[in-house]
């Protein structure tokens, strides 16, 4: 296990965080619901209706992206290396009303033979690699000829809609009383930091060419800020009112911006958004 993955299982295994379940079929209550079903929006609106087929999500944390697939009429194979988040996801499905099936397995050399899945999805991994190449080719690897690749990237990026509203996160955090952690709870209240490369779009794209994708595009995605007493990674919620709130100015703004551009609000300039978006399809035989 790499250091990126163990601390991704440390912090799927000690975070509160982790048992949020950020799908909904309904109104979002929070943030994260809101992102995740503006996701899948996103996600459904750009693909051909594969509804039936098999999709693998490579590290898949609580598998929420997968219970929209699972709720559209999917088969879901969830992969992810610790075990402990597999019992999450599975927890979540069930939660859901979803079913699907759980693999423990290492995103550089996927445990699959043959080209057996029509789609596979990303959320917030490949980021985390340097050797972004190595990881979509497994995922080509294991595709149908056909079949797409979706990776949805969060890069370091010091330039986003995020700039803005640093400030307003810092007072959260001071005023929640997280800015110093102390006591016996300060290792469970602190959160370990993750590696996230800073790579744009266009490196992604190179990569797959070089893999021999002909057939790719990438669109800058969440045009909003993140805001809580702890962003990092496993994101905290503030408390329900304030989430719902959040949602509503959220929901007002995606409006607006639907109105003034005249295309899926979710979609933006990639320098803005919090992360961008990569389509792939695997050639043909």
């Amino acid at each position: 296990m790499t250091s990126v993955e163990s601390t991704f299982a440390r912090s799927w295994e000690t975070r509160e965080e982790s048992h949020y379940n950020h799908w909904t079929r309904g109104v979002p209550r929070n943030q994260i619901q809101l992102a995740f079903r503006r996701h899948w929006l996103t996600i459904s609106r750009y693909l051909p209706d594969l509804s039936g087929q098999e999709v693998l999500e490579v590290g898949c944390g609580r598998g929420t992206i997968s219970s929209y697939f699972a709720d559209a009429g999917y088969r879901t194979t969830l992969l992810d290396s610790s075990p402990a988040v597999l019992a999450i996801a599975r927890k979540v499905y069930r939660t859901n009303g979803h079913s699907g099936r759980y693999v423990a397995g290492d995103a550089f050399r996927l445990p699959f033979t043959g080209s057996r899945f029509a789609l596979c999805v990303s959320i917030g991994l490949l980021e985390h690699f340097d050797d972004i190449g190595a990881l979509m080719g497994e995922q080509l690897r294991v595709l149908q000829h056909g079949g797409v690749m979706l990776a949805y990237v969060v890069p370091e990026r010091p330039d986003s809609v995020q700039r803005h509203f640093g400030w307003l996160n810092r007072a959260l955090r001071f005023c929640s009383g997280t800015a110093r952690p102390v006591g016996k709870d300060a290792h469970a209240r602190a959160k370990e930091p993750l590696y996230r490369n800073g790579l744009t779009a266009e490196s992604y794209l190179r990569s797959l060419k070089a893999l021999g994708v002909k057939e790719m595009d990438s669109y800058g995605m969440y045009p909003l800020p993140m805001i809580s007493h702890s962003p990092e990674f496993p994101f905290s919620l503030l408390p329900a009112p304030l989430e719902w709130s959040l949602v509503a100015i959220f929901s007002a703004v995606l409006g607006f911006r639907r109105a003034i551009f005249a295309k899926d609000p979710w979609t933006c300039q990639e320098r803005t958004g919090q992360a961008f978006m990569i389509v792939a399809r695997k050639p043909g035989s």
